[in-house]
């Protein structure tokens, strides 16, 4: 189902989103739910309490040293305001002092009691694509990890994730869209 918005929203939509917002209202294809937007490190589980708990402060956002948190627009909802990641434009790159759970008032994003903070997902690697199954010499994916994580290793010249550590950042799916080898997934 369109995600519905308000009268105020719909004024302050561009010309494409209006074609975009009309065109999923009107196709079946796009009348089904679309998958949630990636939340930044520390977000509440719950969707819906994240959305009740988020203040649309931007605070997040403005003081991620990596400047990779957006704002979804008005096409968007009741979800307009809210923070997210696209990895395929900017992954997170996990910063050690989690600067934008932080700067969060509300607690819509936070630490566990523990200071920890749950992975935003898990990364995979695609071993039918890695060049080093092609004989290659390749550690891309060990040197795009982060070094305060170091989730990647390699094994008998074998890339291997070791899934307690991975974040879910983004940055295997940067390197596979950026071209920096195209073998990698996650």
């Amino acid at each position: 189902m369109a995600k519905k918005i308000t009268r105020r929203q719909f004024f302050r939509l561009g010309l494409f989103d209006h074609f975009d917002l009309f065109q999923k209202s009107d196709h079946p294809e796009y009348s089904r739910s679309e998958s949630p937007p990636i939340r930044p490190p520390g977000a509440l589980k719950d969707e819906e309490e994240f959305l009740a708990a988020c203040e649309r402060c931007q605070k997040c956002s403005h003081t991620c040293p990596y400047d990779v948190i957006s704002h979804l627009g008005p096409v968007a909802g009741i979800e307009e305001g809210t923070p997210f990641l696209d990895p395929n434009e900017a992954p997170c790159r996990w910063s050690p002092t989690m600067d934008c759970i932080n700067a969060c008032p509300s607690g819509a994003l936070s630490f566990h009691e523990d200071n920890s903070v749950d992975p935003i997902g898990k990364a995979e690697l695609d071993l039918k694509l890695c060049l080093t199954q092609q004989g290659i010499l390749c550690d891309d994916c060990v040197t795009i990890c982060s070094a305060s994580i170091k989730a990647v290793n390699m094994v008998d010249r074998t890339p291997r994730i070791d899934s307690e550590k991975c974040v879910g950042c983004g940055l295997f799916m940067c390197m596979l869209l950026s071209g920096n080898t195209g073998s990698h997934t996650g």
